[in-house]
């Protein structure tokens, strides 16, 4: 019985995980956030207009820049944005949530 739910406790979180690319057509770069409430904290100071006066404060919300095309696995699938894990490139490691948007299959 035990390994029974081992197995399925294992199934179901292999099951979530998937390997994607990151990026939206036409764009060159991937911004990953902290977590939802930073990102919304971000988008509530760009539609202000800090970016332009000072943009430090959007870039302290995020966890790091990646390139469209980075591999990526998502560890945890929302409606609206998914968690992930950077697996490529010089930002391998990085964790964050993006926009579904921001997720090629």
């Amino acid at each position: 019985m035990r390994l029974a739910i081992l197995f399925l406790i294992l199934f179901a979180g292999a099951a979530e995980a998937r390997e994607v690319s990151l990026g939206r057509e036409g764009t060159s770069n991937v911004f990953v956030w902290r977590d939802n409430d930073a990102f919304s904290e971000a988008v509530n100071l760009i539609s202000s207009g800090v970016m332009k006066t000072n943009p430090q404060l959007i870039m302290r919300l995020m966890t790091c820049v990646v390139d469209a095309g980075t591999k990526a696995v998502v560890t945890d699938g929302g409606f609206f944005s998914s968690t992930i894990l950077v697996t490529s490139g010089t930002e391998a490691g990085c964790r964050g949530m993006i926009p579904n948007e921001d997720i090629r299959n």
